[in-house]
């Protein structure tokens, strides 16, 4: 389907472009098509958006102060465009949307400035690109006709779709049991409503692939994309560094067939301190930037955890060519790292190479090592067959340790997911990644935790790099946590644990306070605190626009403490992306000013950068860089990383629902983790499914909110519910589609009934 974008697209050039060339552009041959494109170009003409210059050619009309953004809707109605230059959220009113849905990728005219703390108003003038081509729905009978419609389950989308194939609906209807997959066969337009047709009925009652299946759907995450029918590039071994004598080692934790590459490491002793060397499976070698292997990629962008299974990121062909073997030569992208006995980065040295790994870690030889007493000559069985490499693995995990505690790059906080087989790899540690703000703390019997410290690390030096070198790349941006936040959260701690202490001020910075979390007995409800107002991590993109002189040579490169993902091209592309430069710069970068130059520059060395007075790359690899640079890609890219995220915590909460299901009727343990004025939450033990005890509920007494103290307290009684406190509740009922569950709070005199409340893991902060 042909999208205001791609049009748009095509017409991104100076000298523009005829209506015939355009329809090639766009691959349109069919009489309707061609129609339809010139309707399309006539309403983007008289709006402004395009214009016509000499010889009938066609070209956006940048005169106009349009703005690109993608809409975003509340659940209550409210509307903004984000915008795609990143500056302040337009204000939509509902008759100025002009039929975009949530999501929708839309070009906006501000209609009135902001004032003061008032956002600016804006109109939408038309949709770029749909972001819903499918979605969930429940088919109801129209209140007024009786005619059957389909209803989006997302609240955000506030739209009738009436139905093509009405006649197959009414011989299932009603099943309050189904939900109907929505194909979106003709959006809104003027006083028409959407038309759609039914392309699949997913029943709530499924199973755990049916869950999944309606999960996927629900996060507009598609399993249908097909791979280009494209083989790899084969990568030539000529000018790599031949690494094969090192007995370098894989990690693994996860235990599916599918599940993504990672790299791999190794280690010795060095100078006082120690050598590392982190291996990545490299893809950017084998596609080509703009390619079609390449737009597959990052249309797809990211890798799914299905919960015990993988939606695969890479397609077979690039999966099987890049993967590391055990005893097989494989290409890499390596990074040297020299670290001192402090943990301080001494040297750093980037290369192309082969290598050979020879041994898979497991988490049961990490739990031998760390079950091992440190003056035992003997070597456990579990041991046995990694004899030989426990000195390269001794070295990897004493400097792991080092340089966590050095780390302040993201929060690290405890993960509590559930142990349920369904969830199985979701409970290891997910290198490199930041779901919700903050990481995992380091699990010295996690072999993907002890990667995550080595691949976090040389993210961090490629950004310094590729800063030095003054090239793009991609990076993820923690966002600092709101002052009144903090403050807010100090004195629910202080009235949990005394211990903790602030400031003469009262005041304490977030990485004191969550430091002061480590030693209290109330760890885990603090810590959920935390993740409740800890901001999203963002992808951002690092361009400089070269000035006339070169005096940024002189700035010291080290102090940037930013992640720049580049290891683990197997899970995103924004580890792609940032390869592409980076074996861009090894392989085809000038490394002399002239040809007769007889002295060369390591490119891949640190600091090599200050001895580089000339352009790294000819012109036409800047222009094609240069061109797959830019905001559209990194804000495609924050999308797809949101559905996933949307999606992980989807698919934590519905295993718990499900485990909630089973004990219905049934007495349990929980503990109250949020007291506000309408209620509290309790967390079931075990689940850690939470729950809202609403205070109209509470029928024994009339219940105040005291905010100071963060606690409810009855008028008459006394009695109190606040932080940490632990409950009996009751399950009465399951909401799987809404992820909520009903509770019955069990009191030695009497039963109170306990209102609607979410089903929620820490993971949905």
């Amino acid at each position: 389907m042909t999208s205001v974008l791609k049009i748009l697209e095509s017409l991104d050039c100076v000298d523009g472009l005829e209506v015939s060339k355009l329809e090639r552009s766009l691959k349109i041959t069919k009489k309707i098509d061609k129609d339809n494109l010139n309707v399309a170009i006539k309403a983007l003409t008289k709006l402004g958006i395009v214009q016509t210059i000499i010889d009938d050619k066609l070209t956006i009309n940048n005169d106009r102060d349009f703005l690109r953004g993608r809409v975003r809707c509340s659940s209550k109605g409210y509307c903004f465009v984000v915008r795609e230059d990143q500056g302040e959220d337009i204000y939509i009113r509902e008759g100025n949307l002009n039929n975009a849905w949530h999501g929708d990728s839309v070009i906006v005219l501000i209609t009135k400035q902001g004032v003061r703390r008032r956002a600016p108003e804006g109109k939408i003038q038309c949709v770029l690109k749909r972001y819903n081509e499918t979605l969930l729905a429940k088919v109801e009978p129209d209140k007024s006709t009786g005619e059957l419609k389909a209803y989006p389950l997302d609240d955000r989308i506030p739209a009738t779709i009436e139905l093509e194939d009405e006649i197959e609906t009414n011989k299932k209807y009603p099943d309050k049991d189904l939900i109907h997959e929505i194909k979106i066969t003709k959006y809104p337009i003027a006083q028409f409503n959407a038309k759609g047709s039914i392309v699949r009925e997913l029943s709530i009652n499924s199973g755990v692939e049916g869950d999944i299946e309606l999960l996927l759907s629900k996060n507009y995450i598609s399993k249908s994309l097909v791979a280009p029918k494209v083989a790899p590039k084969k990568i030539s071994s000529k000018g790599r560094s031949d690494l094969t004598a090192q007995p370098s080692l894989l990690f693994e934790s996860w235990e599916s067939t599918n599940s993504p590459s990672l790299p791999g490491l190794y280690a010795q002793p060095y100078e006082g301190g120690n050598r590392i060397w982190v291996h990545a499976p490299t893809i950017s070698e084998r596609i080509n930037l703009g390619g079609k292997l390449d737009r597959y990629l990052r249309d797809k962008g990211e890798v799914i955890c299905l919960g015990n299974n993988w939606l695969e990121f890479l397609n077979e062909s690039l999966r099987s060519a890049s993967q590391f073997k055990i005893n097989k030569e494989c290409e890499a992208i390596s990074l040297m790292i020299d670290i001192n006995a402090d943990g301080n980065i001494t040297d750093w040295k980037f290369t192309l190479s082969i290598i050979k790994p020879v041994k898979i870690i497991t988490p049961k030889h990490l739990i031998a090592i760390n079950n091992r007493k440190a003056t035992s000559k003997s070597v456990p069985i579990a041991l046995k067959g990694i004899k030989d490499n426990l000195e390269v693995l001794y070295t990897l995990l004493h400097s792991a340790k080092i340089i966590n505690n050095m780390n302040n790059i993201s929060i690290k906080l405890d993960e509590y997911i559930p142990k349920l087989e369904r969830l199985s790899e979701l409970s290891k540690t997910f290198p490199g990644r930041d779901f919700n703000g903050w990481s995992k703390t380091y699990d010295c019997c996690d072999p993907q935790s002890l990667i995550d410290i080595y691949i976090r690390l040389s993210n961090n030096i490629l950004s310094k790099h590729l800063i030095g070198y003054r090239l793009p790349f991609i990076y993820k941006e923690h966002e600092e946590i709101d002052q009144s936040s903090i403050n807010e959260l100090t004195k629910s701690a202080l009235a949990l644990d005394k211990k903790i202490t602030v400031n003469a001020d009262g005041t304490i910075t977030s990485s004191e306070l969550i430091k002061s979390f480590e030693s209290s007995t109330e760890k885990k409800i603090l810590q959920k605190l935390v993740k409740h107002i800890i901001p999203g991590v963002n992808l951002k993109l690092y361009e400089i626009n070269t000035p006339e002189d070169i005096s940024y040579l002189n700035y010291d490169a080290a102090q940037t403490n930013i992640e720049s993902p580049w290891c683990c091209p197997s899970l995103n592309y924004w580890n792609i992306f940032n390869q592409f430069i980076l074996t861009l710069l090894l392989s085809e970068g000038k490394n002399k000013p002239t040809s007769r130059s007889k002295q060369t520059v390591e490119l891949g060395k640190n600091d090599s950068w200050r001895e580089v007075d000339w352009e790294i790359f000819p012109s036409k690899l800047k222009e094609i860089i240069a061109s797959h640079s830019n905001l559209r890609l990194i804000n495609n890219l924050n999308e797809i990383r949101k559905k996933s995220k949307s999606f992980r915590n989807n698919i934590i909460s519905i295993a718990q629902g499900r485990e909630a299901q089973k004990i219905i009727g049934k007495e349990v343990t929980a503990i109250i983790t949020g007291v506000q004025s309408y209620g509290f939450f309790a967390e079931i033990d075990d689940l850690t499914a939470e729950g809202l005890v609403h205070v109209s509920t509470l029928g024994d007494d009339w219940y105040e909110y005291r905010s100071r103290q963060n606690l409810l307290v009855g008028r008459k009684s006394k009695k109190t519910y606040q932080l940490s406190q632990k409950i009996n509740v009751r399950v009465l009922k399951v909401d799987i589609l809404k992820n909520q569950i009903d509770l019955e709070l069990v009191n030695d005199t009497e039963t109170e009934t306990i209102n609607t409340i979410n089903v929620e893991s820490d993971n949905d902060d």
